[in-house]
């Protein structure tokens, strides 16, 4: 039951795109105690550790109880809550804004490209292939599908024995109503399942013991998808089962295998006897199209981080494969490759060592001069115009290629590309420990562009605004234009600013016009005065177009150069996170990358779709949130790890979310710190340095080559790292790493180690808009409750007392929780445990058994809610939890507080809880509560200044209220603070849980 009195946390999305974090005057928070009379209880008492007073079951018990009351209270009964809806995301997206155009130059986005993923000898591989067709009676090719004419036999596909799970997926499609069949089985002697075409328009399938089911109608005459996800895990004693989804929809929810019985046989209940599926068939007596066959295996491991790894098994999409001599001939015949949008990624072991050729023709006029801008060949590749190699590029960086002499001014110019294949292989770096068991990580082209512009032109232009001074009606932007000319150049360069995002305006807020003179190049610094501005938050993410146009000595307009951004400022100053000169938090989580489905993630996890990037910002914004750490990395060792993906920063500018910024040049760890790509570090951050998303360039995760080395070692990374970051952008925190204490440095300004020994650290370790971070974990690992009691250490009490820079929690808190199982079946990833599950050993007691995933869930949830509290009453500058959504260990991991499927965990809601601006908990970490404890409210806040009212509703198990308590008018400071009310004992005196509701108006 829900008390109608105390409202449920489940809010809607505001997809008008403004924050759900906005500073709302109510707040809602609430906590689960235990009362003992026993005298024993009195203190804080730990959850597990050195003064409980719980036993191991008791702590199970109360996790149940914690878990069904967070149901309740976040009215998520089932706890299957799907976090983001594609309505949402496909909504969010029509309300995003293209980048805005030039007004002169001929700027022309290369948007749509023919591509081909090719291998050598592919070629004739395919046609030996395809030439079975040519064999098989009833059978025929057309137009790259596979037409069977009516057989009455089984047409067969054999393939490597699948054991354990497996997918097979495949277009069909048929003229008329009428009786197709797709069988697998093993030998076809022993079926597995049949699902198909019925006679009377119906889609069917079969169960155990042949049971026939009709389900859903199917449309004559179009193509529908079939995927059959087959589960052979269980052995004799369990059911094996399938998934069926036709057209994305699931028709056969794990049902049974069709030689399986669901009947006591012998000793024997509910048992399948097929152990293996090899072959695919297909059986109709009229026509019936078939595309797209592929099967993916999954084959256990045996190893805690890579549980399992993927095999293609079966692929056959009908068609040749292009050959691919004089690809990048004007004359080459694309028209059988595929047709795609910029960018486009490869890879996976089912394209393994394909390189990926792309193909585009161009219509230019005439120009002066001619640029091709790439966002990046990943991980390097070629660039051909019109039959001439342009460009071999070994690297990822961006690049702006001079074409000119290669272009055919007034013609039709063909443009092609060709991006290498990659290969994990111990040369290039080792795979991380949360990578999917597939080498081939997928390589891609990142989105490209084609300038014609004047002789004399703009090459770059960039801007950030400055401090903000005593006048909050005036805003400084700090412009560069870099101009460059084959001679020299008389004229003059307007710099103008217009409102663009959310709506966009023709009259300029703020214009200069400065003189120009000068010979080859010439960069421009200028500032302008912006009155009244709308500064970018969160909450109000306003974006302003800056236009830099150039004119020559009698005023015509020859180029121009336009892009978005927005006025806002950071700051650290007093030693907190400031936004726009206001104390703030950046509150979120992170991402690996890791996306599904399992056959996309190593191509998508470098190159995924708009959706899914606009998914995890919304995911972000849905919880409270305002931050995304970005940690996208598949492997480790090496000096280009990270992406540099601006579709991330463009979205994040207009849907409101504040960005951790890793470049490719970023490491996680890495056996030194000079794998760092330091000289393509600045490259990276002028691609996307416009973004006002970006707060925080972080360098590093946590390199752990320091300690046993003397201190200069310390030393020379934090200043290699900020004499390379600074000189570039001195407008945002640099996170030198993001587990600071792995250097030597014992305090916030730098005069010990971490033994407590007397230094001197180098001058940039306390550089302007250097800031601190760790990644502080009290509840995570297999850490006891005792941690969390004790928290924090003199090292981190010392940052956080820091009167000169902010202090954050880059990555927390480390603790795991199983996902809803039954959301899952028939996954790969269902009910697989991870290297994690010793963690509860440590933290509650005993391993949580699979069907004890809820209380997995509420003691992630319960214990979040403990630590991050506790932490924002010590005053961080904010969290960014571990992670954002499943996907990492090949869908295994148990830390992120959104599954795999997508579906919230209980401690998705407590962390939007707990980032409500305003929230009231307990005073201490307190669990049981004896006859002498008295209970302190504390109110956290940041924000503008207000006055609130709480009131703390105490409840027993069964949800009666026993006492109430009001307190008026609380003061809350503008700014961030905590302040702790009156202590009272609470009216308990029967042993058991208590519901302890804040309510804050």
């Amino acid at each position: 039951m829900v008390f109608s009195h105390f409202p449920t946390f489940r809010y809607c999305l505001l997809l008008s795109l403004a924050s759900s974090l906005a500073f709302s005057q109510s707040s809602r928070s609430f906590e689960l105690r235990y009362f003992s009379p026993d005298k024993a209880a009195n203190g804080e008492t730990d959850f597990k550790g050195k003064t409980a007073v719980f036993s191991t079951d008791q702590r199970v018990a109360f996790l149940k109880q914690y878990a069904d009351l967070a149901r309740q209270q976040f009215d998520d009964p089932q706890l299957d809550t799907q976090v983001v809806t594609d309505a949402e995301v496909t909504e969010a997206l029509n309300r995003v804004k293209a980048a805005p155009r030039p007004q002169v130059r001929q700027h022309q986005p290369l948007t749509d490209w023919k591509y081909l993923g090719y291998r050598a000898g592919q070629h004739n591989e395919r046609r030996q292939e395809l030439a079975r067709w040519n064999q098989t009676k009833g059978a025929a090719l057309a137009d790259g599908y596979l037409r069977l004419d009516g057989r009455p036999e089984l047409l067969t596909w054999r393939f490597a024995s699948q054991a354990w799970r497996f997918t097979v997926s495949w277009q069909a499609k048929v003229p008329r109503q009428q009786e197709v069949q797709f069988q697998l089985s093993d030998r076809t002697r022993v079926p597995a399942a049949t699902v198909g075409f019925g006679a009377d328009g119906r889609l069917f399938y079969t169960t155990a013991r042949h049971q026939r089911v009709d389900t859903l109608s199917y449309a004559p005459d179009r193509w529908h998808h079939f995927r059959v996800e087959v589960d052979l895990s269980g052995g004799e004693t369990t059911v094996g089962r399938y998934n069926l989804y036709v057209d994305d929809r699931l028709v056969a929810d794990y049902v049974p295998l069709e030689r399986a019985s669901t009947e006591r046989l012998a000793y024997n209940k509910g048992f399948s006897t097929i152990g293996q599926v090899n072959t695919f068939a297909v059986q109709s007596a009229g026509v019936v199209e078939l595309d797209d066959l592929l099967g993916i295996g999954y084959a256990l491991t045996d190893r805690d981080h890579y549980p399992y790894v993927p095999e293609t098994f079966l692929d056959e999409i009908f068609q040749e494969k292009p050959d691919i001599a004089h690809w990048t001939d004007l004359t080459y015949d694309d028209r059988q490759w595929e047709a795609g949008q910029l960018p486009l990624g490869h890879g996976s072991e089912r394209f393994a060592e394909e390189d990926l050729y792309l193909r585009k023709k161009v219509e230019v006029g005439s120009f002066d001069r001619a640029f091709l801008n790439i966002e990046t060949l990943d991980p390097g590749g070629e660039v051909w115009v019109n039959g001439q190699r342009v460009a071999v590029i070994d690297n990822r960086y961006p690049n702006r290629l001079d074409i000119g002499t290669f272009l055919m001014p007034n013609q039709t110019n063909q443009i092609a590309i060709k991006v290498n294949h990659f290969m994990l292989t111990e040369a290039v770096g080792e795979l991380m420990p949360h990578s999917l068991l597939d080498l081939s990580i997928g390589w891609l082209a990142g989105r490209m562009s084609l300038d014609l512009v004047s002789a004399a032109h703009i090459e770059s232009a960039y801007a950030h605004t400055l401090p903000l001074t005593g006048k909050a009606d005036v805003a400084r932007l700090k412009t560069q234009v870099n101009l460059r000319h084959g001679g020299v150049f008389r004229g003059r360069a307007d710099i103008a600013l217009f409102p663009w995002y959310p709506i966009e305006s023709d009259k300029a807020a703020a214009m200069l016009s400065l003189p120009v003179n000068f010979t080859d190049s010439l960069t421009l610094t200028s500032v302008l005065a912006v009155n009244n501005p709308t500064l970018w938050t969160a909450e109000n993410p306003s974006l302003y177009r800056v236009q830099v146009t150039l004119r020559d000595s009698k005023g015509k307009a020859i180029d121009d150069h336009t892009f978005a951004t927005g006025l806002r400022t950071i700051d650290q100053q007093g030693g907190h996170f400031r936004l726009n000169g206001q104390v703030s938090m950046l509150n979120g989580a992170q991402i690996m990358g890791f996306r599904g489905p399992l056959e996309k993630m190593a191509v998508w996890q470098r190159c995924p779709p708009i959706e899914w990037i606009a998914r995890e910002l919304l995911m972000v914004k849905k919880m409270n949130g305002n931050l995304l750490r970005i940690h996208v990395h598949a492997w480790e060792n090496s000096n280009s790890e990270g992406i540099n993906d601006p579709r991330i920063a463009e979205l994040a500018d207009q849907l409101g979310v504040m960005l951790v910024w890793i470049t490719p040049s970023w490491i996680r760890t890495g056996t030194d710190w000079r794998q760092i790509d330091f000289a393509g570090m600045p490259r990276y951050m002028r691609q996307v340095m416009n973004h006002p998303s970006i707060v925080v360039w972080e360098a590093s995760n946590h390199p752990q080559s320091f300690k046993g080395k003397p201190v200069s070692e310390s030393d020379a990374f934090t200043e290699t790292i900020y004499n390379t970051v600074y000189p570039v952008d001195s407008s945002r925190l640099i996170s030198l790493s993001s587990y600071l204490f792995h250097l030597h440095y014992g305090n916030d300004v730098g005069t010990i180690d971490y033994k407590g020994n007397p230094i001197k650290a180098s001058w940039a370790y306390t550089a302007p808009m250097v800031t601190r971070g760790n990644q502080d974990s009290p509840t995570g690992y297999t850490k006891d409750w005792s941690e969390l009691r004790r928290w924090p250490d003199a090292y981190r009490q010392d940052l956080l007392n820091s009167p000169e820079r902010a202090y954050f929690d880059f990555e927390h808190e480390e603790s795991m929780a199983q996902p809803n199982w039954e959301l899952l079946r028939g996954k790969t990833y269902y009910r697989v445990h991870s290297y994690e599950w010793p963690y509860d050993v440590g933290t509650i007691g005993r391993k949580l058994t699979l069907d004890e995933w809820a209380e997995s869930q509420a003691w992630q949830a319960f214990s979040a809610w403990e630590a991050m509290k506790k932490m924002r009453s010590l005053d961080y500058d904010g969290f960014s939890w571990c992670t954002l959504h499943g996907g990492p260990n090949s869908g295994t991991y148990m830390k992120p507080i959104i599954d795999v499927e997508g579906h919230a965990k209980l401690a998705y809601w407590v962390n939007k809880m707990v980032f409500q601006p305003t929230v009231a908990g307990s005073g201490n970490v307190d669990v049981v509560y004896g006859p002498d404890d008295t209970l302190t409210p504390v109110v956290m806040h940041y924000g503008p200044g207000r006055r609130v009212t709480l009131t703390v509703t105490i409840q027993d198990e069964i949800g009666k209220t026993i006492e109430e308590k009001k307190f008026d008018n609380i003061k809350l400071a503008t700014g961030r603070n905590a302040v702790s009310l009156p202590a009272f004992r609470p009216a308990w005196d029967k042993e058991g849980h208590y519901r302890i509701l804040y309510q804050i108006e």
